[in-house]
């Protein structure tokens, strides 16, 4: 009879040993984008992705997939990349880009992050998300710094 705790002993809590549905696939990704790196140690670190990480995401993806996240969005990231408050209410957080008038980001308590830019509204869960959106309407890799 199999040790229901035998797979713990192999696998210490820290290492994952299942992708999840949010793997990243090659077209997510682009260099400059940071993910959370999960290190052997049980270290959660933040990297910014280069041309090997993405040659290691074409070539094993499981590999890759299983010590790279998305970091999620805060409000913080948007202070540090120059946005600003604009409302706030119990059910809803706005945030505009002072130089760029168009880009709105807004929380709602339904509905989690949702970028606006015109008529366009894109749900966006991850930094490299809001990262690649930004870089292609401005040319700038944002940073969490």
């Amino acid at each position: 009879m199999k040790n229901k705790n035998s797979n713990l002993t192999q696998n210490p809590p820290f290492c994952k040993t299942d992708v999840s549905g949010s793997a990243f696939s090659i077209h997510d990704l682009k260099c400059g984008n940071i993910l959370n790196y999960d290190t052997a140690e049980g270290e959660i670190l933040h990297t910014v992705i280069d041309w090997q990480d993405l040659k290691w995401l074409t070539e094993d993806p499981k590999g890759f997939n299983l010590v790279h996240s998305g970091i999620d969005l805060t409000e913080d990231v948007f202070c540090v990349n120059g946005f600003v408050e604009t409302y706030r209410s119990e059910f809803t957080v706005k945030y505009e880009f002072k130089e760029f008038v168009e880009i709105e980001m807004v929380w709602n308590k339904t509905f989690g992050w949702r970028l606006k830019y015109l008529q366009i509204v894109i749900p966006v869960k991850y930094f490299h998300e809001f990262q690649n959106f930004y870089y292609s309407l401005t040319g700038v890799m944002l940073s969490l710094s």
